[in-house]
C-alpha cells in the first residue's frame, strides 16, 4: 500500500488587490480641496497665516497628529479602534526619561527602551481585542485608563526636564534642514510613505480592507484576521511611540499628562479624511489631510487672537460636519 502524501493546506485566497479606487481618489480630492479653501479662508483674515514661516510651524504642528492619525487610519479600516494611544504617547516619553535620567542608559538605547514599551502595551490591546474577544472601543478605553495611571505612578505625577544638549534630541524633534524645515516633518513624509505603501501597494493592506469589509468573508478566503488586527494595533501603538520620542526631542520635556485627548483627534482626523466608522474604507492620504486641516483650524483661529474656549468649539463643529457627511457618504455608498 503506497503512502499517501500529505494534503497540503490551502493558500489563503485573497480578493483582488485594493489600490486607491476612483472614488477614494475622489473622496481624498475633495479632503485636498477642503483644506487648500480653509488655509484661503483663513489667509484672507489673517494675513500672516500663509507665511514661510507660519506654514513650516503648520506641518510641524500636523506632524504628532498625523503620524498618529495614518496609523488609527489603518487600525480603523481593519474594523476597529484604539483610544489608548494618548496614554501610549505619554508613557513612551516617561520610560525613555527615566531610563536615561534615573537608570543612566545611553539616550538613544532610552530611546529604543520607550519605544519597546509603547510595542508592548499595544500587544496587551491587540490581545485583549483578538484574544479575550472585548469591543475595541470598550478594550481600549480600559487600558487607556491604565496606562495614564502608570504613567503618572512611574514619574510620580512629576514632569521630566532638564535634559543635556544631546543629539538626538536635535535629530528627534528640534533640528532645521537646511537651516528652516522642522525635522519632524521629515519623520512625518517618511511615516506617511511607508504607510501609504503598507496599506495601499501591499498584499497585507488587502487583508487588512478585506477585513474591515467582512470579517466572516474575510476568515472563510484564509486571511488570518486576529493576526491582522494585532498587527494593527502593534502599528498604532508604535505609532504613538514615535510621536511621543518627537514631542520630547522637540520639547526636550516629559510630563505624566502630555497626549490627552489625542486619541480622539487622531480618530476625528481619520474620519475627516473619509476613512468610514464602520471599517473597509479609508485612506493614509486622507488622514494626513484630516490632520492639516484640525492644525489649520487651530493655527487660523490663534492668528485671528480667538478665545481658546471658542476653539475646542469650532475644532468640535468641524468633526460633527465631518463625521455626518462621512455617515452620509457611507450609506449612499451602502458601506
Amino acid at each position: 500500500m503506497n503512502a499517501q502524501s500529505p494534503i497540503p493546506s490551502p493558500e489563503p485566497v485573497l480578493p483582488p488587490r485594493r489600490p486607491l479606487n476612483w472614488t477614494a481618489k475622489v473622496r481624498d480630492l475633495g479632503v485636498l480641496v477642503a483644506a487648500i479653501g480653509i488655509g484661503v479662508a483663513f489667509a484672507l483674515i489673517a494675513p500672516g497665516f500663509l507665511s514661510t514661516y507660519n506654514l513650516l510651524n503648520l506641518l510641524r504642528q500636523t506632524a504628532e497628529l498625523g503620524i498618529i492619525a495614518m496609523a488609527m487610519t489603518v487600525l480603523i479600516v481593519s474594523g476597529e479602534f484604539d483610544l489608548s494611544v494618548g496614554a501610549t504617547y505619554a508613557v513612551t516619553g516617561v520610560v525613555a526619561g527615566l531610563l536615561f535620567q534615573v537608570a543612566g542608559i545611553n539616550i538613544w538605547l532610552a530611546g529604543c527602551g520607550g519605544l519597546s514599551a509603547a510595542l508592548f502595551l499595544g500587544f496587551l490591546n491587540g490581545l485583549l481585542v483578538t484574544s479575550a474577544r472585548m469591543n475595541s472601543f470598550i478594550a481600549t478605553l480600559a487600558t487607556m485608563m491604565v496606562f495614564r495611571g502608570l504613567a503618572m505612578v512611574l514619574s510620580q505625577g512629576q514632569p521630566l526636564s532638564s535634559f543635556p544638549d544631546l543629539a538626538f534630541f536635535e535629530v528627534v524633534g528640534r533640528a532645521k534642514l537646511f537651516g528652516s524645515i522642522p525635522v519632524p516633518i521629515l519623520w512625518l513624509a517618511v511615516w506617511g510613505f511607508l504607510l501609504y505603501v503598507l496599506l495601499h501597494r501591499t498584499t497585507y493592506g488587502v487583508t487588512v480592507f478585506a477585513t474591515g469589509d467582512n470579517r466572516e468573508a474575510a476568515n472563510l478566503a484564509g486571511i488570518r484576521t486576529d493576526r491582522v488586527k494585532r498587527l494593527n494595533f502593534l502599528l498604532t501603538a508604535l505609532a504613538a511611540g514615535v510621536a511621543g520620542l518627537i514631542s520630547m526631542g522637540y520639547l526636550k520635556t516629559v510630563t505624566p499628562t502630555q497626549g490627552t485627548g489625542l486619541e480622539l483627534e487622531a480618530i476625528a482626523a481619520a474620519v475627516i479624511g473619509g476613512t468610514s466608522m464602520r471599517g473597509g474604507v479609508g485612506s493614509v492620504g486622507g488622514a494626513f489631510l484630516g490632520a492639516l486641516i484640525m492644525a489649520e483650524i487651530r493655527t487660523g483661529l490663534v492668528l485671528m487672537g480667538t478665545n481658546a474656549y471658542l476653539q475646542d468649539a469650532c475644532v468640535g463643529l468641524i468633526i460633527a460636519i465631518a463625521v455626518i457627511l462621512n455617515m452620509r457618504i457611507s450609506a449612499s455608498r451602502g458601506t
